[in-house]
């Protein structure tokens, strides 16, 4: 879809969020934490050797993590100071990563890759329509068969509103019309969708993939609060 002048504002918005030097001093750190035991519950039985293609690849923990055990690895995200941190990495370790800024389209062939992983991605994306957008992307990209993996933060139904907070009111993009219940503009600059897990799971549901995983973190050490999701595009 085309994007309106609201759209850009609030990627705008996202892409200068992600650029701060105290978000990059934050994934950088954040980077040698590696992957979370939920995290790791997701990617463990990803077959040996198979190409994965990472979107909002930040800093590169998880590219990273993936390449150093034999993945064929391409990282993607829309902050070039996270890029190049990732890549400043990923070369002292000798490490054969593509990494790529994008935004939008996805910059692959059709049917190219064995997995996707997006983690924690889909709420800088603004609109319903947009993330389905989104989503179908993913799906292009993806071979029959393979497999996308999604981790998404999630707020109790009661608190939803409380996005709408003195940080959105400051924020000029408050009065928009294409905004949605939930959205909510960190310190009045950035932009970030605030889900329900209902509304969450309706949004995958809409897309042509077949859900094999929709769980809550609580059982692999985290606090209910974020769903793991593991996404099957069906073969031909």
């Amino acid at each position: 879809m085309s994007t309106s002048k609201e759209h850009d504002f609030l990627l705008q918005s996202v892409r200068i969020w992600f650029n701060q030097p105290e978000q990059i001093s934050h994934y950088t750190h954040e980077f040698i934490e590696g992957p979370t035991v939920a995290e790791q519950y997701l990617l463990n039985p990803l077959p040996d050797s198979s190409s994965v293609l990472d979107v909002g690849c930040g800093t590169g923990r998880i590219s990273v993590y993936l390449a150093e055990r034999g993945y064929r690895v391409n990282g993607i995200d829309v902050s070039e100071g996270l890029l190049s941190v990732a890549c400043d990495i990923s070369k002292k370790r000798n490490l054969d990563i593509g990494f790529l800024y994008s935004e939008g389209k996805l910059p692959y062939q059709d049917e190219e890759f064995d997995t996707l992983i997006g983690f924690k991605i889909l709420c800088y994306i603004p609109t319903r329509e947009l993330r389905n957008e989104n989503l179908k992307e993913f799906y292009r990209v993806l071979k029959p068969g393979g497999t996308c993996i999604i981790t998404q933060n999630i707020v109790p139904d009661e608190y939803i509103d409380d996005a709408k907070d003195e940080h959105y009111w400051s924020s000029p993009a408050s009065q928009f019309g294409i905004l949605e219940r939930g959205d909510n503009f960190p310190l009045g600059n950035g932009y970030v969708h605030w889900f329900t897990e209902s509304d969450l799971l309706n949004e995958i549901r809409s897309t042509d993939f077949e859900i094999e995983l929709f769980e809550s973190d609580e059982e692999h050490e985290g606090e209910g609060y974020i769903k793991l999701i593991k996404l099957r595009k069906p073969c031909k």
